[in-house]
């Protein structure tokens, strides 16, 4: 139907027959939720202008990223092709469309902008806990590359700090696996910055100007002179035990509105000393599309 870094034109539907053939209909697929159908447009609408209000940091690293041809080895030395997903592309433009060109940070105002009819009245039926950090959230197929995608916004923050004298972004990172599988898979990509060499991902000429230490779950950290990514099962940051609130207890500022099921993991105090100590972190949380309800929500 198309190849996997083109933007999907046709869509496959069920027969109306039982047995019958899948019934293969043009457009993309509609999503459901009217905000994300209008961020599409949004954003494909910006990439057609050439990234119109980005900076040149920006423009720079999407035009590297895909436009430029990569070639890969495979473990046997064989060369091939590379091409990131049109998901994984479309996932980091979003992002950056709203977080640097549109300056839109809270679910509010995404839902104001992007929400259609009624739009500004279901904006004000977002809770001030909601609304009180900078989140955004990326909804992929198991298989499509969300460790790409997350390698994507990495780099793009690191150099936007760095390039950009007014920029807001982070240079240190805190990936959060939901469970010790997710950990060892993540661990093989990001551990010892393995993705960040393999990858397309930071131009030949920048390359002098990366130095991001990696960070393992009980590693201890040295003095990092550049940017710092923590690597973490999420079990390091919560705590399982009940146990009376106090105000050494209370949240951390930087995860974001407490979870009511648990709390910081007192063997977790060093990680999150080291990671407060920061004054901007970029937070991913992997598998965060699983999370439907508020007792789990962070």
């Amino acid at each position: 139907m198309f190849a996997p870094w083109q933007e999907p034109n046709t869509h496959r539907v069920r027969a109306e027959k039982s047995g019958d053939p899948a019934v293969v209909k043009q457009g993309r697929r509609a999503s459901p939720i009217e905000v994300v159908n209008n961020l599409r447009a949004a954003v494909r609408e910006w990439r057609e202008a050439f990234y119109i209000g980005a900076s040149d940091t920006t423009i720079q690293l999407l035009n590297h990223w895909f436009n430029r041809a990569h070639r890969k080895t495979t473990p046997d030395g064989e060369e091939f092709e590379f091409r990131y997903y049109f998901c994984q592309r479309e996932a980091v433009e979003t992002l950056i469309y709203l977080k640097e060109v549109r300056r839109i940070e809270c679910l509010s105002q995404i839902i104001a902008e992007f929400g259609g009819a009624n739009a500004e009245l279901q904006a004000l039926g977002i809770t001030e806990d909601e609304d009180a950090w900078s989140r955004y959230a990326f909804k992929l197929a198991t298989g499509a590359g969300k460790t790409k995608v997350m390698s994507l916004c990495i780099v793009w923050s690191y150099f936007h700090a760095l390039r950009e004298s007014d920029s807001e972004m982070a240079r240190h990172f805190v990936v959060i696996a939901p469970n010790l599988t997710v950990y060892e898979r993540l661990k093989d990509d990001f551990g010892n910055g393995r993705v960040f060499d393999e990858d397309p991902l930071i131009p030949p000429e920048w390359r002098g100007d990366w130095n991001l230490s990696v960070v393992l779950q009980d590693e201890a950290s040295g003095a990092a002179t550049g940017g710092t990514l923590y690597l973490t099962n999420i079990h390091r940051l919560y705590d399982t035990a009940k146990r009376k609130k106090n105000a050494e207890d209370d949240n951390y500022a930087w995860m974001g509105p407490v979870v009511s099921k648990s709390k910081a993991l007192d063997t977790g105090a060093a990680l999150r000393d080291r990671i407060t100590a920061h004054r901007r972190v970029m937070v991913l949380n992997d598998e965060a599309h699983h999370v439907w309800d508020s007792g789990s929500a962070w």
